[in-house]
């Protein structure tokens, strides 16, 4: 019974924003508050089922909401949604973390992976028919996320990047629509297929795993995500190195960008960027040197617009101190197996490239799903054992 209600959480947080914008279509009006509701309702009931005997989970609470307390009182104003980032890894980390049973993990990311795909189908099919019960453009003005007359909005009722006005990246042939399904935008369309592909590369003897495969290469040609694909080369490319790195090293990578970017905005002469890689980053760079130094201590009395660059926005919502405590328990946590520093590293360097272009790591949607399955791993016995999780065992760790 408690699997299957840590199951349905899960899915929840992948589906809550869809069925929202159906209500919002098709029975009455949401608002910002409501989506706020509908968060805290799935966080709230993700931390009750997360409590154990183990003085971890409160201790880490304890620390994590008394220092963001702190920075937010020297805030001119309370900033509950640098709480609510920073409580989704923490949450939803230590509910994987009390799964048993790995196998019970695979059925809830196939589980989601099927409700995307089908979403997915039904949108790009049934545009006409999927639009007139999940008017997206409407539910985002209600959630107060967008408003009227937003640049780029146009006539369509998707998302603002919905479609790609100039043509496709991945087969052409399918048109400009950037199907969506339940994240009800492409972007973090693209982000959940490149982590279905990441945990399929890693879950090696799971059953299905190449209908999870496919369900990956499925999600991220249907939103178009030139970026996920590029993200799943990048894993594949990571994945054999992942024992030989030193942990110390995947800690000082986000350091190591962040500074990239800053050198980069600080000695180009480029006045404008393109949507391309090489452009995405300039702007990013550009995004980055936008904070102010109270900024990079999280206690900056303005907020830029930083939703295209996650380092940038990681600052501003915990300070560099925070946001090192955060990065740094993850990175030098122990596990228990050899085996799940094998997803570790790989999950590292997906999170590392995400953050270059955008702060949607931290939209539950895509990292409660995440960091569930993190978690999970960090207490699975390994390959070598199968069946039911018994009791503790020695941790081992990852080269130092």
């Amino acid at each position: 019974m408690w699997t299957l209600a840590a199951g349905m959480v899960v899915v929840g947080t992948v589906v809550f924003n869809f069925l929202l914008a159906f209500v919002n279509t098709r029975l009455f009006g949401v608002s910002q508050n409501l989506v706020m509701l509908a968060e805290l309702v799935l966080i709230s009931a993700t931390l009750v089922l997360a409590v154990d005997r183990r003085a971890g989970l409160y201790t880490l609470l304890a620390v994590y909401l008394a220092y963001m307390l702190l920075i937010l009182s020297l805030r001119p104003e309370l900033d509950l949604k640098a709480i609510r980032d920073g409580l989704i890894p923490i949450a939803f980390y230590f509910l994987g973390r009390k799964m048993r049973r790995i196998e019970d993990v695979d059925r809830v990311v196939l589980a989601c992976a099927g409700i995307v795909v089908m979403i997915g189908l039904f949108e790009y099919f049934l545009l006409d028919a999927f639009i007139a019960n999940v008017n997206v453009l409407k539910y985002y003005i209600a959630r107060g996320s967008l408003d009227v007359g937003d640049k780029g909005m146009g006539d369509s009722s998707l998302f603002i990047s919905g479609t790609r006005f100039q043509g496709r990246n991945l087969l052409p042939f399918l048109g400009p629509h950037r199907v969506s399904s339940v994240f009800l935008e492409p972007v973090a369309m693209g982000n959940f297929g490149a982590f279905l592909a990441l945990w399929a590369m890693f879950r090696k003897d799971m059953s299905h795993r190449l209908w999870l495969a496919a369900a990956a290469v499925v999600v991220i040609i249907m939103g178009d995500a030139r970026f996920g694909m590029m993200v799943c080369f990048a894993l594949v490319a990571v994945l054999p190195f992942s024992r030989l790195i030193p942990r110390v090293v995947w800690f000082l990578i986000p350091a190591l960008i962040t500074v990239a970017m800053a050198i980069y905005g600080l000695s180009t002469n480029a006045v404008y960027w393109e949507d391309n890689l090489a452009g995405r980053w300039l702007h990013a760079s550009w995004i980055l040197l936008s904070l102010d130094g109270w900024g990079l201590f999280g206690m900056s009395p303005v907020t830029p617009f930083l939703e295209d660059n996650g380092y940038a926005y990681s600052l501003h919502q915990f300070g560099i101190l925070g946001a090192g405590a955060l990065w740094g328990l993850y990175i030098f946590g122990p596990v228990r197996s050899q085996d799940a520093w094998r997803f570790r590293a790989p999950l590292v360097t997906y999170i590392c490239l995400l953050m270059i272009v955008s702060s949607s790591f931290y939209s539950i949607k895509t990292a409660a799903i995440l960091w569930f399955c993190a978690g999970a791993v960090d207490v699975w016995a390994g390959f070598s054992v199968r069946g039911t999780y018994r009791g503790a065992a020695s941790r081992l760790s990852a080269p130092l």
